[in-house]
C-alpha cells in the first residue's frame, strides 16, 4: 500500500483553511486515520519482508538507481491515449537471492470482460556505468553513488538478483487505436528460483484508456544512424566483420528501420555521394542510384521516410573553423592519392577515390553540374522530389560560414526547389543560405528574435542537441532526469518549432553495454552517442528512447488540444517549460497536467 497516495485519499494533507489546523476534533480524527494507516504499511511491510521478493510500481520517469534501498508502491493507474504506448515501471527487490528469473504480462481485461489486444513488450533496465560527469554540470543533474545508471531495456537476458538488490523492470503495451475506452487491470507474473526452489509472484496495474485517438505524428523527427558504418554494424554481429551491402548489411540496417519506426522517428538521412555508384570517362560522370533506392524504399515501407534528408556534400578541410570542402569521387590514381581523402566509408570503388575540393576548384563544379541535375531527375522520376532536402556541411560557425555560404549558392543553382537544411551553431551570417534552420538549443535561445523573424520570412525551424547544449538545458544525457528528455518536445511546441533533429542514434564504441559511457569517443556526455544499445543480431531501446517516444506524443496532444482552443494548450504546455533552460521537473505535476490534456480531449 502507498502511504502519499493513502494520505492524500483520507484528506491528511487538505487543509484549505489555516484555522482548521486549530480544530481539535479535526486534529484527533486526522491523527487517528494516519495511525490506522501507519499501521496497515507496517503490516504490508511485515508480509513483503516474509516474501522472497517485494514489487514495488514506480513511475516510469524515474530513474531507479542501483543504491535506492526505499520504496513506495505508487499504485498508480496508467493514462494512455489510443495510438500511444503505456509505460510502466516495476521493480523488483530481492530478500533473498533470485536466479533465472522472467517476467510475463497476463491477459488485460476491464471489469465487463473487454480484452486489451495488445502484445506486451517485457524487459529488464540494465544499467551502464557514468565515470565523469559532464561540464558545465546541471543544477537538475542526478548523481549517482554507485556511477551506475539505468538506461537499455534488455529484452532478452536471464537475470539473478542478488538478496538486497533491486532490479527495474520495464513494460510497454501498444495501445491500438481502436481499443475500447475504459478501465482495464492487466498483471504481471514475475517467476524465479529461490533456495526452496522455483516460485511465482503476481503483480497487478490499472491502464485507463482514454476516448482520444493519435493518429500520425505532426512533429519532424530526425536520428542520425550509423547503420551505414560497418563497424558499428559488426558490434550487431558478434563484433565480427560484415560486408557493405551484403544481405546480412540490408538485414541489419531493416532493423533500425523498424526500431526508428516504432519510436516515432519520420525523417531520415541519406547520403546520395556515398551511396551512388560512379564510372568517370575523360570528365564525364555515370551515376547508379540503385543504392540510394534501396534504402529509401526500405525505410519508406516502415513509415520513417516523411522527409529524406540528402546527407552532407561537404566537410571541413580541417580544425573546427576551417572552410568546407565538398566530398568529389575523382580517378584512383597517384595525383588523387596525395589530395585530402573525403569520409565515404567505401574509400576506393570502381576505381574512384573520394577526395575533398574547395567549391572554387574546377573538379568539383565538374562534378556538381553533372550529379546535382542527375540526382534531380531521378528523385522526380522516384516521387521523391518534394520531401528531399539537401544538407550542405555541418555545424557552420562564423569562421567558415562564408565557404559554406559559396557551396550553398552554388546547390541552389541546380536544386532550387529543394530545401537546404542544417544543424547550425551560428545565425545571422548564413542568412539567406537555408530553408530549414536547425539551430543548437542554446542557439534557438541566444538569437530567438532571429528566428522568430525567419518563421515570419515562411522558414521551416527545428532544433537538435548534440553535444550540446549543456548546463541547464533540456537534453537526453544519461545524468539527466527523464522528465528532461521527455519534455523536449514540449519544448517543440512551446516554442512552435515543427522538427527536432538528434545525435546520434548508434554511434557504438566497442561493448557499449559494459563500458564506461561517460568515455564516448573520449569527449562526450554519456549517452550523447547512442539512445540505443546492440546486442546479437538485435537492438535494445532505452529509458530515454521510450521517454522521447512519449514526448513526441504529448506534441501531438498539445497540438490537438491547440485545435480547439490554443490559449489552454499554451497553458499546459507553460505549466512545465518555462523557459529554454527551466522546467518544472516535478513527475506528480506532470503526470496532473497531462491527465487534464487527455480530459479536455476526451469532452
Amino acid at each position: 500500500m502507498a502511504l502519499l497516495p493513502v494520505l492524500k485519499m483520507q484528506g491528511f494533507f487538505n487543509v484549505d483553511n489555516q484555522n482548521d489546523y486549530h480544530n481539535i476534533d479535526t486534529i484527533m480524527n486526522r491523527l487517528f486515520k494516519f495511525l490506522t494507516i501507519i499501521a496497515l504499511l507496517l503490516h504490508n511491510f511485515s508480509c513483503q519482508r516474509n516474501q522472497s521478493i517485494s514489487m514495488y510500481q514506480i513511475d516510469p520517469l524515474y530513474k531507479v538507481l542501483k543504491e535506492r534501498t526505499y520504496f513506495v508502491d505508487e499504485l498508480d493507474t496508467i493514462l494512455a491515449a489510443r495510438g500511444e504506448v503505456a509505460s510502466l515501471q516495476i521493480v523488483v527487490k530481492a530478500n533473498e537471492e533470485i536466479i533465472e528469473i522472467n517476467a510475463v504480462v497476463k491477459e488485460i481485461k476491464t471489469g465487463e470482460g473487454t480484452t486489451l489486444h495488445a502484445v506486451a513488450e517485457v524487459g529488464w533496465v540494465g544499467y551502464v556505468r557514468v565515470g565523469r560527469s559532464y561540464n558545465p554540470p546541471s543544477r537538475d543533474i542526478i548523481r549517482s553513488a554507485s556511477d551506475y545508471f539505468p538506461d537499455p531495456i534488455l529484452t532478452d537476458s536471464v537475470f539473478s538478483v542478488e538478496k538486497g538488490e533491486v532490479q527495474p523492470l520495464w513494460i510497454s503495451i501498444p495501445i491500438d487505436p481502436s481499443a475500447e475506452p475504459g478501465l482495464y487491470k492487466g498483471t504481471v507474473m514475475i517467476t524465479g528460483k529461490t533456495g526452496s526452489g522455483k516460485k511465482e509472484w503476481a503483480k497487478d496495474f490499472y491502464i485507463r484508456i482514454y476516448p482520444v485517438n493519435l493518429g500520425k505524428s505532426p512533429l519532424l523527427v530526425t536520428n542520425w544512424s550509423a547503420h551505414f558504418n560497418t563497424t558499428a554494424l559488426s558490434y550487431l554481429n558478434n563484433n565480427e566483420p560484415l560486408e557493405l551491402y551484403s544481405d546480412l548489411y540490408w538485414e541489419l540496417v531493416e532493423m533500425h528501420a523498424g526500431m526508428m519506426a516504432s519510436h516515432r522517428q519520420n525523417v531520415h538521412r541519406i547520403f546520395p555521394v556515398w551511396h551512388t555508384q560512379y564510372s568517370l570517362d575523360e570528365g564525364k560522370y555515370t551515376f547508379d542510384f540503385s543504392r540510394f533506392d534501396k534504402e529509401a524504399e526500405l525505410f519508406d515501407r516502415y513509415g520513417v521516410l516523411e522527409r529524406i534528408e540528402g546527407g552532407h556534400l561537404a566537410w571541413r578541410s580541417g580544425n573546427w573553423d576551417s572552410p568546407f570542402y565538398v566530398e568529389v569521387p575523382l580517378p584512383d590514381s597517384e595525383e588523387s592519392r596525395t589530395l585530402q581523402a573525403g569520409i565515404n566509408p567505401l574509400k576506393v570503388e570502381n576505381g574512384i577515390r573520394f577526395v575533398k575540393l574547395p567549391i572554387e576548384d574546377p573538379r568539383t563544379q565538374n562534378f556538381l553540374d553533372q550529379f546535382l541535375p542527375a540526382l534531380k531527375e531521378h528523385l522526380s522520376e522516384k516521387g521523391w522530389l518534394d520531401r528531399y532536402m539537401q544538407h550542405i556541411a555541418d555545424e557552420p560557425t562564423s569562421k567558415n560560414s562564408e565557404s559554406y555560404r559559396k557551396i550553398s549558392d552554388y546547390v541552389k543553382k541546380h536544386l532550387p526547389d529543394v530545401k537546404i537544411l542544417d544543424a547550425v551553431l551560428t545565425s545571422k551570417e548564413l542568412a539567406g543560405t537555408i530553408d530549414v534552420w536547425v539551430p543548437v538549443l542554446d542557439v534557438l535561445h541566444r538569437d530567438h528574435q532571429f528566428y522568430l523573424d525567419l518563421q515570419k520570412e515562411g522558414k521551416e525551424l527545428w532544433y537538435y542537441t548534440c553535444v550540446m547544449p549543456r548546463g541547464n538545458y533540456a537534453n537526453r544525457f544519461i545524468e539527466l532526469p527523464l522528465i528532461q528528455t521527455r519534455l523536449l518536445h514540449w519544448i517543440n511546441f512551446k516554442y512552435n518549432v515543427i522538427g527536432y533533429l538528434h545525435w546520434g542514434l548508434n554511434y557504438w564504441e566497442k561493448d557499449q553495454l559494459n563500458i564506461d559511457a561517460s568515455r564516448d569517443r573520449g569527449r562526450l556526455p554519456a549517452g550523447d552517442n547512442c539512445i540505443i544499445y546492440p546486442g546479437y543480431r538485435k537492438l535494445y531501446t532505452s529509458i530515454r528512447f521510450e521517454a522521447m517516444r512519449d514526448g513526441i506524443d504529448d506534441y501531438q496532444l498539445l497540438k490537438m488540444v491547440e485545435e480547439k482552443d490554443s490559449t489552454k494548450a499554451r497553458e499546459f504546455a507553460n505549466n512545465l517549460v518555462i523557459d529554454f533552460d527551466q522546467y518544472d521537473n516535478s513527475v506528480t505535476h506532470f503526470r496532473k497536467i497531462r491527465k487534464q490534456i487527455l480530459e479536455f480531449l476526451s469532452k
